[in-house]
C-alpha cells in the first residue's frame, strides 16, 4: 500500500482504511478524530489545512510527522 498524505484531501478519504492514519492524527493532537461518528461525518468535509486551522495544529508539525512515518507528502503548499 502507497503512504500517501494529501492535504487538500478529506480526512475521511485517507483515513478510512488506514488505522495508522488515524493514530498519527490522534497523536498530533486530533483527537475528536477517535469520537465515534465525527470521521464519517466532519471528516468528510474537512481536508488537513482546514483541520490544522480549526485545531491550532501547526501544517509544519503535521508534515514532518507524516514523514517521518514514511508518507508521501501531496499538495502541502
Amino acid at each position: 500500500m502507497e503512504k500517501v498524505v494529501d492535504f487538500e484531501c478529506p480526512i475521511y478519504e485517507m483515513a478510512k482504511d488506514n488505522p495508522e492514519f488515524i493514530q498519527i492524527m490522534y497523536d498530533l493532537g486530533f483527537t475528536k478524530i477517535k469520537i465515534p461518528g465525527m470521521l464519517t461525518s466532519v471528516g468528510r468535509i474537512v481536508n488537513l489545512k482546514k483541520g490544522s486551522r480549526a485545531m491550532g495544529i501547526d501544517l509544519q508539525e503535521i508534515k514532518a510527522k507524516f514523514e517521518v512515518h514514511g508518507y508521501e507528502v501531496k499538495n502541502f503548499d
